[in-house]
């Protein structure tokens, strides 16, 4: 019987746990979007989402004024969101980490997992709720696979900037 107890009580915590909710890749979740009005193109496999445009796909979130949404045979999304701003959500792989970022428009491409965010962007890197780094310029790319970003400008443009927040000392 104690055994049972244990037991119940460590289903629980799994179950109620961040990893739980990690048990399918993205990819491999529903894909919802909401938006005031869709124009799909079936034989191209082309969606236009206008207005107030909401997507969730797992752990993923995707906001913006309108999105141009195509899909592989395979079932793989690809898409640019425009808005002011249009900005995504995502997990990260260390515990409790997200990064968002927020741009004119945002390439999304789920076949390589990368973002891109071209006009005024900007990417932040959060963990436990704070932020760990903040990175903005004219053009930024992320890659959620490999947590990897790069910033670009054009020459003449305004420069990248990058701000470290230091831990603090408690931790």
């Amino acid at each position: 019987m104690k055994n049972l107890r244990i037991y119940s009580v460590f289903l629980l915590i799994v179950s109620g746990s961040p990893l739980h909710s990690i048990d399918k890749p993205d990819n491999q979740q529903p894909l919802q979007i909401d938006a005031n009005s869709i124009q799909h193109n079936d034989a191209r496999a082309v969606t236009k989402f206008i207005g107030n445009v909401v997507l969730i796909r797992g752990d993923l979130t995707l906001k913006g004024d309108s999105l141009i949404l195509n899909q592989t045979e395979d079932g793989l999304s690809f898409g640019r969101v425009m808005g002011s701003p249009a900005v995504f959500q995502t997990r990260r792989t260390v515990e409790d980490g997200w990064v968002k970022g927020e741009a004119l428009e945002l390439d999304y491409d789920e076949r390589n997992s990368t973002f891109l965010l071209k006009g005024n962007a900007r990417l932040v890197r959060l963990e436990k709720g704070k932020i760990k780094e903040e990175v903005s310029g004219d053009e930024l790319s992320y890659n959620s696979d490999s947590e990897v970003y790069k910033a670009i400008t054009e020459p003449g443009e305004t420069r990248t900037r990058m701000t470290v927040i230091p831990k603090p000392s408690d931790e």
